[in-house]
C-alpha cells in the first residue's frame, strides 16, 4: 500500500479530515491563526447525511434554516436533496462525524479521496473538482437555486468537458485505493 491510502488530510491550518470506515471526521483546532472548517453549500441526489458535533460548535445550514450545533444538540438529519454547509467558528475547536445513509455508499469516501487527490486539492481547478462532483453525487448550489442548473452544470464540465480535456479520477473503485 502506498502513502496515498491515507487516513487523514489536512484541509487547511488546523483543519483536518480523517477517513474512517462508513464515516467522515473534521477536526477545526480553533487555534490562534488557525483557518476555520466550511463546506460550501451543496446537496446530494442519492444519500441523505447525519451529522453529529462531538466537540466544540458548528454552523450547519439546511435550506434557509441555520443551526448553531453542540454535541448537546443530537445528529442533523439532513435528507437527500436538501442544500446544506457546515461551518465552524473561528477560535473554537470542534469535531463533527458525518455519516450517510444508506450506510455503505463508499461513494463519499471516493467523493474525498478523488477531491483531494487533485493537484491543487481543494484549491485546484473547477473542471477536474466538477469531475468529481460527477462521480461523487455532489452538486455546488448557485444563488439562485435551481436544481435542475446546478445538475447541469456538473453533468457538463465533470462527464463532458472534463474528459475531452484529458481530467481522469484517480479512484473509480475503493480497490483502486487499496490497491495504490
Amino acid at each position: 500500500m502506498s502513502n496515498d491510502y491515507s487516513d487523514t488530510f489536512e484541509l487547511a491550518k488546523g483543519v483536518s479530515l480523517t477517513l474512517k470506515p462508513q464515516e467522515r471526521v473534521a477536526r477545526a483546532a480553533g487555534g490562534e491563526g488557525d483557518d476555520i472548517l466550511l463546506v460550501p453549500m451543496h446537496w446530494h441526489e442519492n444519500h441523505d447525511e447525519v451529522m453529529t458535533v462531538l466537540e466544540g460548535k458548528v454552523k450547519i445550514t439546511l435550506g434557509r434554516e441555520v443551526k448553531i450545533c453542540t454535541p448537546e444538540s443530537g445528529a442533523v438529519f439532513i435528507p437527500r436533496g436538501t442544500p446544506h454547509a457546515v461551518e465552524s467558528f473561528k477560535g473554537v475547536p470542534a469535531v463533527i462525524v458525518e455519516t450517510t445513509k444508506p450506510s455503505d455508499f463508499d461513494t463519499k469516501e471516493l467523493f474525498f479521496r478523488n477531491l483531494l487527490a487533485i493537484p491543487g486539492g481543494l484549491n485546484g481547478s473547477l473542471i477536474p473538482a466538477m469531475q468529481v462532483f460527477y462521480h461523487g453525487d455532489g452538486y455546488p448550489v448557485f444563488p439562485l437555486h435551481f436544481k435542475w442548473l446546478e445538475k447541469l452544470f456538473v453533468i457538463t464540465l465533470g462527464a463532458f468537458i472534463a474528459p475531452l480535456l484529458g481530467y481522469r479520477i484517480k479512484y473509480a473503485t475503493m480497490n483502486d485505493i487499496k490497491q495504490a
